[in-house]
């Protein structure tokens, strides 16, 4: 029952490609800008509202930022370690 699960194929090293990079990262930018900016939303509602809940989620979303931040880092890494900028 699990075999489907878990017979899978390894991607091919052409997934780091120069194009392929250039997309992610400007996903990963989307992502970060529309978190950070629902952060700021968030933490300033929850500051006026005197709402907990708000500020909780605000948090969250500020750990979704830092999430794709440091995948763009990582990114950042992978495109330096096959030369490119």
């Amino acid at each position: 029952m699990s075999a489907p699960c878990c017979e899978h194929e390894t991607p091919p090293a052409q997934t780091l490609a120069p194009a392929n990079l250039a997309r992610y990262r400007k996903i990963l930018w989307i992502a970060l800008i529309v978190n950070a900016a629902l952060f700021a939303v968030e933490i300033a509602a929850g500051l006026q509202a005197g709402s907990l809940s708000l500020l909780a989620d605000a948090i969250d979303f500020a750990g979704d930022a830092t999430n794709y931040a440091v995948s763009l880092a990582v990114l950042h890494a992978a495109a330096a370690s096959h030369g490119e900028p």
